[in-house]
């Protein structure tokens, strides 16, 4: 099925939605539960995989929305997935309390000027 650069910042509001969910019991639940931890970086790994794909479709995000790490927030997934074992939890933790609500703020903006706008078109390969 073929997915619309939009569909994967809807991605990116449901896991943000989700990660919200799992730390509603705060830094010592998050510490203290590897369950919670675990479920939390997961849905960090689909928000930079989300992001990847929105701009290999064509979303050029650095232009709709300039303040956010798109590069920072796309290699976090990386260093989840590539370097899991060396993952600092204090730092985890200080994305989900400080730079979640930045991150929503910045793809709903993304969404509503997309809704204004024409389609984006794929990139085509030489």
């Amino acid at each position: 099925m073929a997915r619309r650069p939009q569909d994967h910042l809807a991605d990116v509001l449901e896991a943000i939605a989700k990660i919200r969910e799992y730390s509603k019991g705060g830094e010592e639940a998050f510490r203290s539960s590897s369950m919670v931890r675990d479920a939390v970086a997961t849905r960090l790994m689909q928000i930079g995989q989300a992001v990847k794909d929105a701009q290999d479709e064509g979303l050029d995000l650095d232009r709709l929305a300039p303040g956010v790490p798109w590069r920072n927030i796309a290699g976090m997934r990386d260093r989840f997935a590539h370097k899991y074992w060396n993952v600092d939890h204090a730092i985890v933790w200080g994305v989900v309390e400080s730079e979640l609500s930045k991150l929503e703020r910045a793809a709903r903006a993304v969404l509503a000027k997309r809704a204004t706008r024409r389609p984006v078109r794929k990139k085509r390969s030489a």
